[in-house]
This record gives C-alpha cells, sequence and structure tokens, in this order.
C-alpha cells in the first residue's frame, strides 16, 4: 500500500510513472510534490534503471516546446543528431507577417517578457532598432513584482517541460 504523505517511497509507483507512462524525472517529482533529486535518490534504492541518453532525447522530442535559460520559448527538432530551434516570437510573427516580412528583422517583446508571445506584444524591428531599444537604456522590462505576476500565472496555465 503506497504512503500518501510519502509517495515518491512507492516503488512500483516510481516503476509505472517513469517506465509505463513515460514521464521524465523532472515530471514525476511534480506530480509526487517533491524534487527530482528526492525521485532519483528513491529510484537508485530501488534499482529503477534510467533510460539511457538515446532514450531520453526521444522522449524530449515528443514536447518540443521547451522554456530556455533566458526565458524565451522554443521549438526545437533533433533530426539524425542535429538539434535546430526557432523562438516560438518568430513563429508567431511569420504567422502574422509571412516568413518575407520576418526573415531579415528581429522580434522584439514590447513589454520585455519573453514569454509573453500574444502578436500584440511583438513588433518587427530592424538589427539597429533592436540594439537601440535595449541600448540606451529604455525601460522596457517590467518591474519584478510584475514578472512575478506574470510567471505565477504561465504556471497556473501550464509550462511545457
Amino acid at each position: 500500500m503506497a504512503n500518501t504523505e510519502t509517495p515518491w517511497r512507492d516503488e512500483s509507483l516510481l516503476y509505472e510513472l517513469y517506465w509505463e507512462q513515460n514521464l521524465s524525472t523532472n515530471e514525476i517529482a511534480d506530480e509526487l510534490g517533491c524534487e527530482q533529486s528526492t525521485v532519483w535518490g528513491w529510484m537508485d534504492r530501488f534499482d529503477i534503471p534510467r533510460r539511457s541518453a538515446y532514450e531520453a532525447a526521444t522522449n524530449r522530442r515528443l514536447h518540443p516546446a521547451v522554456f530556455t535559460d533566458r526565458g524565451y520559448v522554443i521549438c526545437a527538432s533533433n533530426y539524425r543528431g542535429s538539434t535546430d530551434s526557432v523562438g516560438i516570437h518568430r513563429l508567431v510573427m511569420v504567422a502574422e507577417h509571412g516568413f518575407g516580412a520576418v526573415v531579415e528583422k528581429h522580434v522584439h517583446h514590447q513589454n520585455g517578457v519573453r514569454f509573453e508571445n500574444r502578436p500584440e506584444n511583438l513588433e518587427l524591428l530592424t538589427r539597429g532598432e533592436h540594439a537601440q531599444r535595449h541600448g540606451f537604456g529604455t525601460e522596457i522590462r517590467p518591474s519584478k513584482q510584475e514578472l512575478g505576476n506574470l510567471q505565477r500565472e504561465r504556471d497556473e496555465r501550464g509550462r511545457f517541460k
């Protein structure tokens, strides 16, 4: 019988989530309400084998949209060992204006929130215009409180993993 207060201590549950449901250790930690390191530790204690690097990469390709460490949402493709990616903000602008209008331009987030990819928040700029926006101290970034609120809203909607 599984302990509901510490479900990560249930060997059969960990095995099912990891191997049968194909969840990542990060997704398992989120589901069970613990840290990823806790999941790793208990998997090690139970000798639950981990997926190979190839299997893990294959699993990531099932969810191609990810958040980068710089706050952008990108869509990545791994084909024959080569990974290419494009920012979702660029894809939004291609959908709005066509490839020809976007190809030589930078896509700027007007409110400074890199994961806020609504068309009304994006604008096409030349490289020089974009550098000027960021280089001359134009205050485009939201306050820390506003950014925190936006990140909480994003998390409530669900973030890509």
